[in-house]
């Protein structure tokens, strides 16, 4: 019993070229016709592309852009979706603008009393 082993060696291309059936050849041809065709309208849209764009800006040469709406509402975000560094952020801004009122305050009463002294405004 002699049995067939498979060869290791692979197949060349007309060994491939003559196992696929005739319709199966007649559709790859169609195919590669097509992206031929494809390929080919796609080199000229690139060769074609900076005259085009010239063509396109030196029509609208003298034309304006559109108007902006003057009451668009513009998407705020939610307070609720504010980052918590931002928070922090904001938080530490505010105790430092507080601190620093408190200081000036400070500062001018303690001026004030010290002109008080020297000029006996009330007595």
């Amino acid at each position: 019993m002699n049995k067939r082993v498979a060869s290791r060696r692979p197949k060349s291309v007309q060994a491939l070229a003559q196992e696929a059936r005739p319709a199966r050849l007649k559709q790859m041809k169609s195919r590669s016709l097509a992206i031929q065709e494809e390929i080919h309208s796609l080199e000229c849209a690139i060769v074609a592309a900076p005259h085009t764009l010239r063509r396109r800006r030196m029509a609208s040469k003298d034309v304006l852009p559109a108007p902006e709406p003057m009451f668009a509402k513009k998407a705020l975000r939610s307070p609720q979706r504010v980052p918590l560094h931002q928070l922090r952020a904001a938080k530490r801004r505010r105790l430092a603008l507080l601190l620093e009122f408190g200081v000036v305050a400070t500062s001018l009463v303690a001026a004030l009393g010290w002109m008080n002294q020297w000029f006996h405004w009330w007595d």
